[in-house]
């Protein structure tokens, strides 16, 4: 956690942090009641302070079962954080949340979040995230400092997001939480459409090719394989549409490393495929390109490879069909090729 120079004395700075969060919080508690007396007080004087339809809808709640437990969620909420821009804020976004901020990473130019959302920064500050006084939080339900789902609890009722399972179910888990059925099925019927018309415009390529997506970190010079079943990371998107597109990449057995990375000297392992999707930057791209035992594969000889530019390593709503478009396009250049 942060240091806490301001809010707490120094008698306080030397206790446990679990101490220091309690005391936090109440101290932040009271100065954010304090703040709604004087701002009552003042629509009071104005004469806009009687009870209303609205301030009673503003409190409505219902009771939701997550991973974290069944507890009270607002029926229609006001001020919403979503953690992790990746699993959290595009979903957030498709459902049309009111956003008061996200983490993480910037969110990808192709989300359309309000450009007024502010961006937090990397892990979330709990502090900070106190002070903005959210009534709803959307977490990825992963822990640690980055996703840390017990303390935000302690700030708002909180619905998780999951790394390993498909983005449909962690959208559906959030959609059925929120009583958003009706975007639900939109959004699902669009992305289902989407695939069956890639599907059936590559029928016979697809089933007769094997192609992979790859990334490359030229410091390391590894090219690393994300179309490929990874244990340590989750369901990535360029996996799990090429697997509903019915498309094939490298069997899992080549590689010897959780991160299905392999040095430029074992290409040789991939030589087979014959297509390749690139996802990451131009400059990340140029450099493979450039090297020679990459330039010598088959697939790369032929002209079989795309550049599907932006992060895409993680995604939901907005990410997905990117990737999906992103194979629609390498298949089309191997047909043409």
């Amino acid at each position: 956690m942060t240091p806490l120079p301001t809010l707490v004395p120094d008698t306080v700075r030397r206790l446990d942090p679990d101490r220091q969060w309690a005391e936090l919080t109440a101290a932040l508690t009271r100065r954010g009641f304090l703040g709604a007396l004087g701002v009552g007080a003042a629509l009071l004087a104005a004469g806009c302070g009687s009870g209303s339809a609205a301030d009673s809808s503003e409190a409505e709640t219902r009771t939701v079962t997550t991973p974290l437990g069944t507890y009270e969620d607002p029926v229609s909420p006001k001020r919403v954080i979503a953690v992790d821009s990746r699993l959290d804020l595009e979903p957030a976004v498709a459902l049309g949340l009111p956003l008061i901020g996200y983490n993480h990473s910037r969110a990808r130019a192709w989300v359309p979040v309000d450009p007024t959302v502010p961006y937090l920064g990397e892990k979330p500050n709990l502090e900070q995230i106190l002070g903005l006084a959210p009534d709803l939080i959307i977490c990825c339900n992963a822990g640690g400092d980055w996703w840390p789902t017990d303390r935000l609890q302690e700030i708002a009722p909180v619905l998780t997001t999951d790394f390993g399972v498909d983005w449909r179910e962690n959208f559906a888990g959030l959609a059925n939480w929120l009583g958003a059925t009706d975007q639900l099925a939109r959004i699902d019927a669009e992305y289902e459409a989407l695939i069956a018309e890639i599907a059936a415009r590559h029928r016979a390529l697809k089933s007769s090719t094997t192609v992979a997506s790859i990334s490359y970190l030229p410091s390391d010079r590894m090219v690393y394989v994300t179309s490929t079943k990874n244990q340590g990371k989750g369901l990535l998107p360029t996996e799990a549409t090429l697997t509903e597109i019915g498309g094939r990449s490298p069997s899992r057995s080549m590689f010897s490393d959780a991160e299905n990375g392999l040095s430029l000297e074992h290409l040789d392992l991939i030589a087979e495929c014959d297509g390749f999707m690139f996802t990451g930057s131009r400059e990340e791209y140029d450099a493979l390109m450039s090297e020679t035992l990459w330039s010598r594969l088959p697939a790369v000889q032929a002209g079989h490879v795309t550049l599907l530019e932006g992060e895409t390593y993680y995604g939901s709503v907005y990410t997905v069909p990117i990737v999906a478009r992103g194979w629609d396009a390498l298949y089309t250049r191997m047909a043409a090729a």
